[in-house]
């Protein structure tokens, strides 16, 4: 009888033990699902702000072309060649206004990835300016990198962030401050 027990008692947990297993990877399953969703969600939202600022810049400069119609994962979005030359990288927040994450003007502000400011530098050697265009519930904010040793730790510093909801790991950035930020007047 004891035996018989001790065994109903084993056989109980060990259903236990893999029903939370269960739980578990059905848990890990819809966590991967909504990266996978959040993701394409920010791609989506990226493809029409680029759309936005595409319109944008037709109406100024008659021969811009979009560097994402050759490669998807194209450095900077946009490029204009000629007499003229410059370079788009265009960020959409969308969701947050241009100094939601700022604490004093001075510090974090909007973001970019680094390998784009690098790409920039190389890009300003050859005669490009480049800009850095962010979409924002307020509004279209810009900054433009002319001079990085000039304009670092007065207009930009480097950090690490992530999104974290996709579960992206930690990426090299580059914060604009704030209060360098000038936001686009359309007319």
């Amino acid at each position: 009888m004891l035996r018989d027990s001790i065994e109903i008692d084993r056989l109980k947990k060990k259903h236990e033990w893999m029903a939370r297993g269960c739980n578990r990877r059905q848990q890990k399953k819809r966590s991967i699902e909504r990266r996978r969703r959040l993701t394409q969600d920010q791609f989506k939202r990226g493809a029409a702000g680029e759309k936005i600022i595409k319109e944008i810049l037709k109406k100024k400069y008659a021969n811009v072309v979009d560097n994402n119609d050759k490669n998807k994962f194209a450095t900077m979005d946009f490029s204009v060649d000629g007499e003229i030359k410059i370079d788009f990288e265009v960020k959409n927040r969308g969701n947050y206004t241009h100094n939601q994450f700022d604490r004093d003007g001075y510090t974090n502000g909007l973001m970019y990835g680094r390998n784009k400011f690098d790409y920039g530098v190389e890009r300003l050697k050859l005669g490009y300016k480049q800009i850095i265009l962010w979409i924002c519930k307020d509004g279209i904010f810009w900054w433009e990198l002319t001079d990085p040793e000039k304009q670092i730790d007065i207009e930009y510093t480097f950090g690490e962030n992530s999104a974290k909801c996709i579960g992206q790991s930690k990426k090299d950035i580059v914060y604009v401050k704030t209060k360098c930020l000038t936001k686009l007047h359309l007319k």
